[in-house]
């Protein structure tokens, strides 16, 4: 907000539109807490504060005359530069919190999220688009980090439930249209309830924790590991087959059965019990193999648990859904 003893703007009003002189205009801009960009309609840059200069790591001198495309990420130069011929052909006002989001390309060529207030000028006599920029890397940090917490479990800092199941409903859909394999693992801790009652919640808790830690160390990139209940985990492996997935979950299994968790001085061990499931041709939701899985990951509690279970294991037994 502007105080009354700001610097005032010599200028002219017609239809709206600011008229003034850059001498007159930059005393203004240099007064104001946000980036000042103005540019002509040949997307040159003709007047720049000086917070710009500084969000953006050049001079204003270095700014003032340069095409707009040294302050854009390359990626969105192309775009970019048609929005700028678009609204020079049909000039509006642009308010700031606008949906949409924008980055700007600094000198040492990292990017910073801005959010963009334009409106049309005339200025030393030429139309011109003035652009009020503030830097919003805090609030885009902070909406990154809600969201990411909405999403994921505080103890292990895999993903949820919430976001397994719409992982999973998207790769359902992939997997019937490309073909490419999609599978799941499954699994929980055997007795995990005997753990909690002989070393308490945080013996629990540090078989939880150890486990995502090393589960995490094997995962590739695209891989997808949630925690989907207290001590249940589902894995989603995309593009890969089901003989793949059963190899890693037996992987994982033997990992955990070698792990000594430690609680101050007590040492002990644990065990889980996997189903192994992949889309197939029938599978009309993703909740199909979501429960295939599930029951065959108590198909294995009920062969005595510490084992891996897959469809093709129990195919002479089907798995109904």
């Amino acid at each position: 907000m502007i105080s009354p003893n700001a610097v005032t703007v010599p200028a002219q009003k017609s239809a709206n539109k600011l008229i003034t002189t850059s001498s007159d205009l930059l005393p203004f801009i240099e007064s104001l807490p946000d980036a000042i960009v103005i540019v002509n309609q040949e997307h040159r840059i003709v007047l720049v504060n000086t917070v710009a200069a500084g969000m953006f790591g050049h001079t204003a001198d270095a700014l003032n005359g340069s095409d707009l495309t040294l302050l854009i990420p390359v990626s969105n130069r192309s775009s970019h530069s048609q929005s700028v011929e678009g609204y020079f052909r049909a000039p509006h006002s642009r308010p700031m919190g606008v949906e949409k989001r924008f980055s700007g390309l600094r000198a040492d060529g990292t990017e910073v999220p801005v959010d963009i207030m334009i409106n049309t000028i005339v200025l030393d006599g030429a139309k011109a688009a003035m652009a009020v920029v503030r830097d919003v890397s805090y609030q885009r940090a902070l909406e990154e980090r809600l969201t990411r917490e909405s999403l994921t479990d505080g103890m292990t800092g895999f993903f949820n439930r919430r976001y397994f199941v719409a992982q999973l409903e998207a790769h359902h859909s992939d997997a019937m249209r490309s073909g490419l394999p999609t599978s799941v693992i499954m699994f929980d801790f055997d007795h995990f309830k005997t753990i909690n009652d002989q070393y308490g919640h945080a013996g629990g808790d540090i078989v939880l924790i150890d486990t995502a830690t090393m589960i995490q160390r094997e995962l590739r990139a695209l891989d997808v590991a949630c925690r989907i209940g207290g001590e249940e985990f589902a894995i989603i492996l995309p593009n890969t087959r089901l003989e793949n997935a059963v190899s890693f979950a037996e992987r994982i299994r033997q990992r955990i059965e070698s792990m000594e968790f430690r609680l101050g001085d007590v040492t002990f061990h644990a065990t889980i019990t996997v189903g192994v499931a992949s889309f197939t041709s029938t599978d009309t939701s993703y909740d199909s193999l979501m429960k295939r899985a599930d029951k065959l990951l108590y198909a294995g509690k009920a062969a005595g648990r510490n084992c891996v279970i897959s469809q093709d294991t129990l195919a002479h037994q089907p798995v109904e859904v």
